[in-house]
């Protein structure tokens, strides 16, 4: 038997929980109490957006380099640049690339009024990117995400997706 599935086996029988580490740990994704942190903070930029994105979803972006946010943006209106896109400008080019990205909804993968976000960050060079949720928007649905995967990046998906989804109730029921 693997160690981790014995071990919950035998905390199971003896009416032990696993504790948040090991939840995250057999859910696939591992994620740090820094990936936390930075999604955390994504979270609150993208609750910045309250009442002023309609139709679109409030997001929030952070890049983290070395442990240090290099950028931060939010989607502050439908129609202006998205939370991505100002976070790249923030940080630069230089500061962007090799960079984490922490967002709130995965980055859009088409044309509307505004460019591509997945492409964005795969042009930056960030390096690895934190998605609390996917889009459920059909026109992007998992493929913002396919999209960096296919450039090497490194994605993860469901790091705080409760929060994220309680920021964008009406976005999501559409």
């Amino acid at each position: 038997m693997w160690p981790s599935f014995r071990s919950s086996l035998l905390r199971s029988a003896r009416g032990q929980r696993p504790n948040a580490a090991q939840r995250k740990r057999n859910n696939r994704a591992v994620y740090t109490s820094q990936d936390e942190h930075f999604m955390r903070e994504a979270l609150a930029l993208a609750a910045l957006g309250m009442n002023t994105t309609t139709p679109n979803p409030r997001v929030g972006c952070v890049l983290v380099k070395a442990g240090e946010v290099v950028g931060t943006g939010w989607h502050e209106r439908a129609g202006q640049p998205h939370a991505e896109a100002l976070a790249i400008a923030q940080a630069g080019t230089h500061r962007a690339a090799g960079s984490t990205a922490y967002i709130t909804l995965e980055p859009c993968s088409h044309f509307g009024r505004t460019p591509p976000c997945a492409e964005a960050l795969r042009t930056a060079g960030v390096e690895r990117v934190i998605v609390a949720m996917q889009d459920p928007n059909p026109r992007v649905s998992g493929r913002g995400m396919q999209m960096l995967r296919d450039a090497g990046i490194d994605v993860r998906c469901g790091l705080l997706a409760e929060e994220a989804a309680e920021l964008n109730p009406g976005f999501i029921q559409r």
